[in-house]
């Protein structure tokens, strides 16, 4: 019971003072190389592929953002932590996109929309529980207008605050992203150019974690 009353105040405490619950990421990053970085993730297939507007869309999400509902991984990593540690190793990102490149995605007459996600070349593996062989995004993943994937460490800092999206990887030239994927605008996944598809037998079952590994890349794309 005291415990319990103790805790009563605290909270109390916090709403009179109007502090919010904030989610704290569970999860490091680490440092393997001189250019690449790891973190665990959960894979969420069933939610990656949810008939809504926002699927296909999300390829890692830290699990405390407000797009994770909506992602193929959740990583126990916030975004922010990932754009820090990949600054840490040398890489500047190309903060080239703003928030109006989504907000206006339905405006013919906006320009914001058909920007492309700049930055220093990311490859993208998952590690499989058990395996010896990462596997890239598309291995993973159909591309229906196949353009691939062109991941770019794009930043975008600024936009964390105004979105709380958690996002880490994103498969479209997305502001709220911190790699994303240069073959595709928000433009695209508006007009429905390629709305990404799972490859079957490739993922372990939903719940499954995996490792993934950020590399920076500057000779191919992801």
């Amino acid at each position: 019971m005291k415990t319990q009353t103790g805790a009563l105040r605290t909270m109390v405490l916090a709403a009179s003072l109007g502090v919010a619950c904030v989610p704290q990421p569970s999860g490091v990053v680490e440092i393997v190389s001189d250019g690449a970085i790891e973190f665990t993730a959960t894979v969420a297939a069933q939610a990656f592929g949810a008939q809504d507007e926002m699927n296909g869309y999300h390829f890692i999400v830290w699990e405390g953002g407000g797009s994770a509902d909506h992602a193929l991984l959740r990583s126990d990593v916030s975004d922010l932590q990932v754009l820090q540690a990949l600054e840490g190793l040398g890489a500047t990102p190309g903060n080239a996109l703003g928030i109006d490149t989504w907000d206006r995605r339905r405006d013919a007459t906006a320009t914001a929309p058909d920007r492309v996600i700049q930055g220093p070349r990311v490859r993208i593996e998952v590690w499989l529980p058990g395996s010896g062989v990462p596997l890239r995004i598309g291995d993973i993943l159909e591309d229906p207008g196949q353009r691939g994937f062109d991941m770019r460490f794009g930043g975008h800092r600024a936009n964390i605050s105004k979105w709380h999206s958690g996002c880490v990887v994103c498969l479209y030239s997305c502001p709220g992203s911190k790699v994303g994927n240069a073959a595709y605008t928000v433009r695209d996944f508006v007009d429905g150019a390629s709305h990404f598809r799972i490859r079957p037998g490739v993922l372990p079952a939903d719940g499954t974690q995996v490792r993934v590994r950020l590399v920076l890349d500057q000779e191919q794309a992801s």
